[in-house]
C-alpha cells in the first residue's frame, strides 16, 4: 500500500510520481529467496526505473509479460479452463518459466475467477468450460446493456443506474438488485422501513447469499494471485502493480452500448455520448487513485479499444474520445501515477493530439502504429514500448522474430524510454522465439 506523505497537497505531480517509483522501487515486501535473486531483481527493477524516467538504461528491455503468461502455462498441458477452475496448477509453470527464460520483467498470467462466474451467472462474458472448449479461455458478449433512451437515467446517477439496470442485466443472480430502494431517497425518519424492507424479501436474501459465496471465492483467488506473483518476485523478477482504468468512451461502448450502440449514438446522439463521457471522468480518476494507492501501483494500464484509425473519424476523436480521456489521464498525473496506454490497432493519424500531454505523463504502447512515426511525434516526451507483431509471435518463424526485434533495436538505440514489447497478447508461440526476442537486447 502507498502511504501519501502528510505535504502531498504541496507536492508537484512530478515529485509525487517520484514517490510512488521510489516505493515501487524498494520493494520492501518482498522475501527474496536468495542474495543472488535480490541482486538481479534491483538490477532489472533499476533499468525499467529508468525508462519510466526517460532516462537510458545500458541497454533496452525486453517485456514478455504481456503476451507469454498464457503461453506459460499452456506449453506444460494446460488449458483455458485450467486458468479459470484450476489455480493451484498454475504456479509450478509460472515459477519454472520465469526461472528458465530469464525475463526482464515478471511473467504470470491472469486467473480468471470461473467459480465467481458462475455464482453470479455472469451474461457479458462466456469462458472455457462453460459456454466455450476447455482449450479456450474468454470471449466477450457484445449487447446492448443500456438501451439508447437510458442516456438521462446514467448521467443523473451513474451509481443508481448501475445498481438497479445495469447489474441485473450483467449478473443474473444480481437480478433482485432492481428491487433496492432508490438510497439518496433515505434521508427521514420515515424512510428507515421503506429503505430495509427490500432485503426481508426471499429473493434479495438469495441475491445477497450469492454475493456472499463469491466474495469468499473472491478471497481465495486474491491469495492465489498473491502466492504467483510473491513467488515470481522472489526469485528476481520485479513486477509492476498496476489499477485498470478505460476511456470514457470505452466504458460506454464496450460496457453499456455495445460497439454496434455506440458508433450509431455517435451520429444519433453525440451531445449525450459526450455528457456521458464526461459523467464517468470524475469516477474513473478517483476509482483508479485509490486502486493505485491500495495495490502500490506506480501505473494505470488503459487498454484502448474504439479509438484507433479506421474505427472512427479523426474528428470524433478530437472532439468525443480524446477530451475526456485526456482529462481522465490529467487527472491521474496530478495524482503522480503514469497512464499506461496499450494502444490497440493503429493511432497513426492520433499521434500529434496524444502527444499534447505534460512530458513523461504517460507510456505509449504501441500495437500496429508505425513505430518510427511513433518515435518521431513521441520519442524524448514519453516512454514508448511495442511492437513485435502477436501475429509473428504466433505463426512466424524464431529468425523473422529475431529480425523484427533487431529493427526496433536499431530504431530506438541510445533513445530514452523505450521498452521493446509485443503488439498485444497471444495464446501460443515456442520457445525459440521467446528467446529470440529476449536475446535481441543483450548483444
Amino acid at each position: 500500500m502507498f502511504i501519501k506523505p502528510d505535504n502531498w497537497k504541496d507536492l508537484s505531480p512530478e515529485q509525487r510520481k517520484k514517490l510512488r517509483l521510489d516505493h515501487w522501487e524498494k520493494a520492501e515486501g518482498v522475501k527474496f529467496k536468495n542474495k543472488e535473486a535480490e541482486s538481479k531483481y534491483r538490477e532489472r527493477a533499476r533499468r525499467l526505473r529508468m525508462a519510466y524516467d526517460l532516462a537510458t538504461p545500458d541497454r533496452i528491455i525486453a517485456d514478455i509479460s504481456m503476451g507469454a503468461g498464457e503461453y506459460a502455462v499452456r506449453r506444460r498441458g494446460l488449458n483455458g479452463k485450467d486458468v479459470l477452475y484450476n489455480h493451484d496448477k498454475l504456479f509450478d509453470p509460472i515459477l519454472q518459466f520465469n526461472e528458465e527464460f530469464q525475463p526482464d520483467l515478471g511473467v504470470g498470467t491472469i486467473p480468471y475467477p470461473g467459480k465467481i462466474f458462475d455464482i453470479l451467472d455472469f451474461k457479458t462474458y462466456i469462458w472455457g468450460g462453460q459456454k466455450l472448449p476447455d482449450n479456450q479461455v474468454i470471449q466477450a458478449v457484445e449487447g446492448e446493456y443500456m438501451m439508447p433512451d437510458e442516456y438521462a437515467d446514467f448521467i443523473r446517477d451513474p451509481s443508481g443506474f448501475w445498481m438497479k439496470k445495469y447489474l441485473p442485466r450483467m449478473f443474473g443472480a444480481l437480478l433482485p438488485s432492481g428491487m433496492l430502494s432508490d438510497l439518496p431517497q433515505v434521508c427521514e425518519v420515515v424512510d428507515v422501513a421503506r429503505f430495509v424492507m427490500p432485503f426481508g424479501m426471499p429473493p434479495v436474501r438469495e441475491m445477497f447469499k450469492k454475493l456472499l459465496d463469491a466474495g469468499e471465492e473472491a478471497m481465495k483467488w486474491a491469495e492465489t494471485i498473491r502466492n504467483i506473483g510473491a513467488a515470481v518476485e522472489s526469485a528476481g523478477f520485479p513486477g509492476m502493480a498496476l489499477s485498470f482504468a478505460k476511456a470514457p468512451f470505452d466504458y460506454l461502448g464496450d460496457t453499456l452500448r455495445g460497439t454496434k450502440g455506440i458508433m450509431m449514438d455517435l451520429y444519433r446522439r453525440p451531445k449525450e455520448v459526450t455528457a456521458a463521457c464526461e459523467r464517468y471522468v470524475p469516477i474513473i480518476i478517483s476509482s483508479t487513485v485509490a486502486g493505485c494507492d491500495f495495490m502500490g501501483a506506480p501505473k494505470a494500464m488503459f487498454p484502448l479499444h474504439k479509438g484507433a484509425d479506421g474505427f472512427m473519424s479523426q474528428k470524433h476523436f478530437e472532439t468525443i474520445y480524446w477530451p475526456t480521456l485526456k482529462a481522465v489521464m490529467l487527472g491521474l498525473y496530478e495524482e503522480g501515477i503514469t497512464n499506461y496506454m496499450f494502444v490497440e490497432g493503429s493511432y497513426e493519424s492520433r499521434l500529434e493530439t496524444i502527444a499534447d500531454l505534460p512530458k513523461g505523463a504517460a507510456l505509449w504502447h504501441f500495437d500496429r502504429t508505425d513505430m518510427r512515426k511513433a518515435k518521431s511525434v513521441l520519442g524524448g516526451r514519453f516512454p514508448i514500448a511495442g511492437n513485435v507483431p502477436a501475429s509473428l509471435m504466433s505463426t512466424g518463424t524464431a529468425d523473422q522474430v529475431r529480425a523484427k526485434c533487431d529493427e526496433l533495436v536499431e530504431l530506438f538505440d541510445g533513445n530514452p524510454g523505450y521498452i521493446m514489447a509485443f503488439g498485444c497478447g497471444f495464446e501460443m508461440t515456442a520457445d525459440d522465439k521467446l528467446h529470440a526476442f529476449i536475446d535481441s537486447v543483450k548483444k
